[in-house]
């Protein structure tokens, strides 16, 4: 009998009541995920990546600004119809999130130890002082040095990547089962980005702790997942395994951004490739293939007849009515050999 699978979203629909009317921020997408599996969305900036995510957890405000429609089960059950204390006792502790800016997420009037405390608190039946112990043992594991000392500091007395760590403790708290994490490396130096993905990755391959990581950055995604959703104006539009994503990408939108990867040619950083304009407004969604205006390539049928999502196998999908024929010429630069060489190279294989 097939497992079932952890998270499985089904037709999702995200829509915006707005001064200017409605409008659907994520359009129809469906994806799973797999215990223990760490997956990856990547996109631009307004391609609905974080919408996504919190729709998940149904962190808008459904009386005033948002309606869902589609499926979000978890374990089985549908959380877009579960009761508001239901979600109150999934939220942080079955599945929990770390969001893109620490110090705007984090309250400046409580020490991170309460914070951190806080949601042991709420999910589980444990003393203070038991709380204040499994908040110590959080900050060793996120790595926070002395936290006999840091555990009694405030948000703005720690360095941005000592937030993040916070954050990612927080999100850890209870043990969830899943782990969101939108974009949590944007407003970190390069050094720190790194470590705060090493964590990432350790933790998910020490508890089985299953990631969802939100990014525009291929190659953190080819370093630490094993599965890819590129997503272009709230819809999916590939879907494939990571080394398979590198080496055969179907969809134009993904040839441009494996294609706008930084690369070093010897000690000298070549050229970096541009996705010529920009993504469109939700008020000015075009007809036809949503990526239409941007791709070299469109005719007639792409910019008027919208393309549906076609499963070449069972592991690669793809939104375009000629997926997958111009990857030659897209990646004219890039062979399938030397993106597999990109794959192995971030993941230090």
């Amino acid at each position: 009998m097939k497992q079932a699978h952890l998270l499985e979203i089904k037709e999702l629909k995200t829509h915006f009541h707005t001064e200017k009317g409605q409008v659907t921020a994520v359009e129809g997408i469906s994806f799973h995920i797999d215990s223990g599996e760490f997956i990856g969305i990547v996109g631009e900036s307004g391609c609905g990546k974080s919408v996504t995510s919190q729709s998940v957890l149904r962190l808008f405000d459904e009386k005033r600004t948002v309606r869902y429609e589609g499926e979000v089960l978890y374990q089985g059950e549908n959380l877009l119809q579960a009761s508001n204390a239901r979600m109150q006792a999934i939220r942080g502790n079955d599945i929990s999130m770390i969001f893109q800016d620490p110090l705007s997420s984090l309250n400046p009037v409580f020490t991170i130890g309460d914070q951190i405390a806080e949601t042991l608190l709420l999910h589980q039946k444990i003393s203070r002082r038991e709380a204040r112990q499994k908040t110590l043992e959080l900050l060793k594991l996120t790595g926070i040095s002395a936290p006999e000392q840091r555990i009694d500091d405030y948000p703005h007395q720690l360095s941005g990547g000592m937030r993040q760590r916070i954050m990612i403790a927080i999100a850890l708290a209870c043990r969830p089962q899943l782990l969101i994490a939108d974009e949590p490396t944007t407003a970190l130096d390069v050094t720190i980005q790194a470590q705060i993905l090493d964590l990432l990755t350790e933790l998910n391959r020490e508890f089985g702790m299953s990631v969802m990581l939100i990014t525009h950055d291929l190659g953190v995604v080819a370093e630490m997942c094993s599965r890819v959703i590129v997503m272009y104006l709230g819809q999916i539009v590939e879907e494939a395994g990571v080394m398979e994503l590198f080496t055969r990408p179907l969809h134009p939108y993904t040839i441009s951004l494996i294609k706008s990867i930084p690369r070093l040619n010897g000690d000298r950083l070549e050229e970096l490739h541009v996705v010529e304009g920009n993504v469109p407004s939700l008020h000015h969604i075009p007809a036809g293939c949503r990526f239409a205006g941007r791709c070299q390539y469109a005719d007639e049928r792409c910019r008027e007849e919208e393309p549906p999502y076609m499963r070449t196998d069972d592991n690669h999908a793809a939104r375009c009515w000629y997926a997958g024929q111009f990857s030659g010429e897209l990646l004219d630069s890039i062979t399938a050999e030397d993106a597999a060489r990109e794959v192995t190279h971030y993941a230090g294989d």
